[in-house]
């Protein structure tokens, strides 16, 4: 066995690593832990539904290194308060459905230039004999590297010297859903409370889902008529019938307008086939 020996330092040495280090101080050296940004999506999901039997998604390299990315589908389970979970292979939930043995998707692992893109399709197969109901598994894109380089930002005092930012690398979901069959929900919002701390405000409601599909929206606040705040990207999936939501807003810079109570609304997205956009549910809140 080989093994490698400690080697003997010298006191050149020793000040030759010193006069480095502070060389090294120079540099700026920025750790961003669970960086999202560092992949960038042209979609947030995938929807089969009705005649679609193809999707085009494209995965963009933020970094300012050429990155090789893995792609494969996971089942993940949303809570009723803690977001979502993954099952570990070989787990099973009733209350499930997999998408991912219908679903196939080319290429199945890509090397992206710095800044540089790459398509990849996703392609309905769907059995003949597929029972009715709503299908879901999670895609996910996961770099091969831990860390890349990103251009650094511009700094305001050139006197302190070169900035170098390295980011450590996360990988994305998102889910994808096959639709088979009619598909119809409805909504309520129950126990919706708004605490008041300092210059933000914590609201915590419950939504309330019934039907043979999930939900998804935004979540909007407003007063007599003019928006305060918006949350977008609320779902709530078919393994639950209510989840528990906590959201955070900031206290209007020009106040309440005199209202006591903030109307909460949850509203579709446009492409939603049944609501359009419309109102899913609504609730009033006080003001904290």
């Amino acid at each position: 066995m080989l093994m490698n020996k400690k080697p003997r330092t010298s006191s050149r040495h020793n000040i030759f690593v010193r006069g480095l280090c502070v060389t090294a101080a120079a540099l700026v050296l920025t750790l961003v832990a669970n960086d999202a940004q560092a992949i960038r999506l042209t979609m947030k999901r995938v929807m089969f539904e009705g005649s679609q039997r193809t999707a085009d998604l494209t995965i963009i390299n933020n970094t300012a290194e050429e990155q090789v990315y893995r792609l494969g589908f996971k089942t993940m389970r949303m809570t009723q308060s803690d977001g979502l979970e993954t099952l570990e292979d070989g787990a099973q939930d009733p209350a499930l459905k997999s998408a991912d043995s219908m679903v196939r998707f080319s290429p199945r692992r890509v090397t992206i230039p710095a800044g540089g893109s790459q398509q990849v399709r996703l392609m309905l197969n769907k059995p003949k004999d597929v029972v009715d109901g709503e299908y879901r598994s999670h895609f996910w894109i996961r770099p091969e590297a831990e860390s890349a380089k990103f251009d650094p930002a511009p700094q305001d005092n050139a006197a302190n010297g070169p900035s170098v930012q390295i980011k450590m690398l996360a990988g994305v979901t998102l889910p994808v859903f096959v639709r088979v069959g009619p598909m119809n929900v409805t909504a309520s919002i129950e126990n919706a409370k708004a605490v008041r701390n300092g210059d933000r405000i914590a609201v915590t409601m419950d939504i309330n889902r019934d039907g043979n599909r999930s939900l998804y929206g935004d979540v909007e606040f407003s007063c007599s008529g003019k928006t305060l705040h918006q949350v977008r990207g609320i779902a709530v999936y078919t393994e639950l019938t209510k989840r528990t939501v906590r959201l955070n807003m900031p206290v209007p810079k020009d106040g309440f307008g005199g209202c006591a109570t903030m109307d909460v609304v949850y509203r579709a997205e446009a492409s939603d086939a049944q609501y359009k956009g419309g109102v899913i549910a609504q609730t009033k809140v006080a003001v904290p």
